[in-house]
C-alpha cells in the first residue's frame, strides 16, 4: 500500500473529547509528512479556526491543505492560497430562516468570521439555562475561532455578505422526529448531521469529498492512494472519495457501514492506531 494523502475530520475524529490532539497521534502524523504525505484537515471550521491543530502538526512547513467549512474552502498552506467553491446568498438564508421560524429551530449563518443567529426567545432561553447549568457557551464555541457572534430575530433580515453554510441547532430528540421533514424542505441543499443536536446545510455538490478530488487531482493522486478518517455524515462524500475510508469507533453507524474498516475511539488513538497498520506496517 502507498498513500500519498491523508484527510482527517477535526471533531469526534483527530480531536479528543478534551478538543485537543493526543501526543501518539500528533507524532504519528508528523512522522507521516516525512513519508512525504500530503494531509489535509477536512473540517466543517474555517481555516481561521484551527491554529491550535494546524501549529501543532507543523502544516505550514510542507505541502499540506485544509479543506474548510466542510470543503466549500481549500487553502494551500505551501503556496498560502485560498480557493472557494459555490457559496450560499441572502434569498437562501431568508428561506432557511423562515424554516427555523416555523419549525422552531435555530438557524446560524456562518459568513466567514461573522456569524448570524437567529433564535426564538424560547430558544435563546433553554441556551442560557443550559450555560447556567452545565458551562455551555451561548455561541456553542464560535468566538475561540475569533469569530464576531450576531444576534437577530428576524426572518427576513437581509444577510448581503456571501454565507459558507447554514447551522440547524435543536435538541436529539426534536431531530430524531424532524429532520426527515426539514430534509424535504431544504431539498435543494446538502444536509448533513455533524452531531445529533447540529445540522449543516451546504450548497448542493460541495462536500469534502469534492475538495479532496481537487487536491488529488492537482497531484495525480489516485484514489487507492488515499486515506480519510471521520464519524459523521458530513464525511460521507470524503469516504466515497477514497480507497481507505477509516471510522472512528464513536462514529455514527451510517458512516461505519460505508467504511472501508472502523478504528478505535477518537480517544483511544484511533487514527494512531489505523497509521501503524496501514500506513507504518507496509513501510516495515
Amino acid at each position: 500500500m502507498s498513500i500519498k494523502l491523508i484527510a482527517l475530520d477535526l471533531d469526534g475524529t483527530l480531536l479528543t473529547s478534551s478538543k485537543i490532539i493526543d501526543e501518539v497521534t500528533k507524532n504519528k502524523l508528523i512522522e507521516a509528512q516525512k513519508l512525504g504525505i500530503k494531509i489535509v484537515i477536512a473540517t466543517g471550521r474555517d481555516k481561521g479556526s484551527i491554529s491550535f491543530v494546524s501549529d501543532p502538526l507543523e502544516l505550514e512547513k510542507g505541502n499540506h491543505f485544509v479543506a474548510g467549512m466542510n470543503g466549500q474552502i481549500i487553502y494551500d498552506f505551501e503556496n498560502k492560497k485560498y480557493y472557494v467553491d459555490d457559496v450560499l446568498g441572502v434569498e437562501d438564508a431568508k428561506k432557511v430562516m423562515r424554516l427555523g421560524k416555523k419549525m422552531n429551530f435555530e438557524v446560524i449563518s456562518c459568513c466567514g468570521y461573522d456569524h448570524y443567529d437567529l433564535v426564538s426567545r424560547r430558544l435563546k432561553l433553554k441556551k442560557n439555562i443550559r450555560r447556567w447549568l452545565f458551562g455551555e457557551p451561548i455561541d456553542y464555541g464560535f468566538k475561540k475561532g475569533k469569530q464576531r457572534f450576531f444576534m437577530i430575530h428576524d426572518c427576513e433580515y437581509e444577510i448581503t455578505k456571501d454565507i459558507n453554510k447554514f447551522v440547524l441547532i435543536q435538541t436529539e430528540s426534536y431531530f430524531k422526529k424532524n429532520l426527515s421533514k426539514i430534509r424535504m424542505q431544504l431539498k435543494d441543499y446538502d444536509i448533513y448531521e455533524v452531531a445529533h443536536d447540529w445540522i449543516e446545510v451546504m450548497p448542493k455538490g460541495v462536500s469534502k469529498g469534492s475538495a479532496i478530488k481537487k487536491i488529488a487531482q492537482q497531484y495525480n493522486i489516485s484514489k487507492d492512494e488515499m486515506m480519510a478518517f471521520g464519524d459523521a455524515e458530513n464525511d460521507i462524500s470524503m469516504f466515497d472519495s477514497v480507497k481507505y475510508s477509516i471510522a472512528m469507533g464513536n462514529a455514527m453507524d451510517i458512516l461505519k457501514d460505508k467504511a472501508y474498516d472502523v478504528t478505535d475511539t477518537n480517544d483511544r488513538q484511533g487514527i494512531a492506531k489505523a497509521l501503524d497498520k496501514y500506513v507504518f506496517h507496509s513501510c516495515k
